[in-house]
């Protein structure tokens, strides 16, 4: 095609698509404040997106499911920011999630297979799925963080499918176990030079996905019974290994249930019980059930043996109280 035809043509279509109801100059001034553009700026790129052919569009059930918590925009304001991937100014704090958020998805409708789910919303391979039999119908649901329940929307609202997920957010005791540092370890500041990494080819002990990995358990949790309702599997006493760790206290919340604080290393190791947790399942159902006020923590774990005493120590985790 003639490139003078094909300018024509493009401005043509702008030009009818003005005509067609939409007023230039309000959508130029409506620009600038969604997106920050100048006026000039705002202009170039409505023109640029009306006359082009190769726009995707969201159909009008996607829109109205969704419009209400997109304060500020309009439905060709956020076809644009979609595929430019630019987030609204205007949005940045209404539209804000927590990036340590957790939510369930339930798997149900489009969602059903939890393979369409993982394609659609990039999850990560190894995401958890849990099975409520208490609900009707024994619903089952599967794990996400604020970063995979935003990739979910997006992509529903690109390629226009018009399906309502259902969240539920949870609270999940934080985990941040970065490779770089020793921190957060039971009784460690990591910040002083003894507690530093030697080299930098050295990992600190475990890593953040490993699994199976030991975990000490202290309280309620060294109460296999009370394992078992958490993890919904019967849990053997052969499984539960008598354990001690260092750096860390006890102290009593609400007048029965302990919890884990910093503690000096050189103070009396405190008892407890070591379980190795088998899948990511199991890891996030411990999570849940310590809730946001805790953290898993690395600590040094060592096995008490009665026939060999105390084993040398291994390097895991557990979960301190953070208040």
């Amino acid at each position: 095609m003639d490139a003078k035809l094909f300018t024509t043509r493009g401005r043509l279509a702008a030009s009818v698509y003005d005509q067609d109801g939409n007023d230039l100059a309000a959508d130029i001034d409506r620009w600038q404040t969604i997106f920050g553009f100048t006026p000039a700026e705002a202009e170039m790129e409505i023109r640029d997106r009306r006359s082009s052919t190769g726009c995707k569009y969201l159909g009008f059930e996607p829109w109205e499911l969704n419009k209400d918590s997109l304060k500020g925009f309009y439905k060709e304001a956020y076809e644009y920011a979609l595929a430019t991937e630019r987030l609204p100014t205007t949005l940045r704090n209404s539209t804000y999630i927590e990036p340590k958020s957790t939510f369930l998805l339930k798997l149900e409708g489009l969602f059903s297979d939890v393979e369409v789910l993982k394609i659609i919303g990039n999850l990560d391979s190894q995401s958890a799925k849990y099975r409520d039999g208490d609900a009707d119908g024994d619903v089952e649901f599967c794990v996400i963080d604020a970063t995979e329940k935003r990739n979910i929307e997006k992509s529903l609202l690109y390629h226009c499918i018009g399906f309502q997920p259902t969240y539920i957010r949870i609270s999940t005791a934080e985990k941040n176990l970065p490779w770089i540092c020793r921190h957060p370890t039971l009784g460690v500041d990591s910040t002083m030079p003894q507690y530093r990494l030697q080299s930098q080819t050295e990992t600190p002990a475990p890593i953040r996905n490993e699994c199976p990995v030991w975990y000490f358990f202290y309280g309620t949790l060294a109460d296999k019974d009370v394992l078992t309702r958490v993890l919904q599997r019967e849990i053997s006493t052969a499984e539960m290994k008598p354990a001690q760790v260092r750096g860390g206290g006890l102290i009593t919340r609400a007048g029965k249930d302990r919890a884990t604080i910093h503690a000096d290393l050189e103070a009396s190791p405190m008892a407890g019980s070591a379980y190795i947790v088998k899948t990511r399942e199991e890891k996030y159902a411990l999570r849940f059930h310590k809730t946001d006020r805790y953290a898993v923590v690395r600590c040094r774990i060592q096995l008490i043996a009665k026939e060999l005493g105390t084993l040398e120590g291994m390097d895991r985790l557990t979960f301190l109280f953070l208040g």
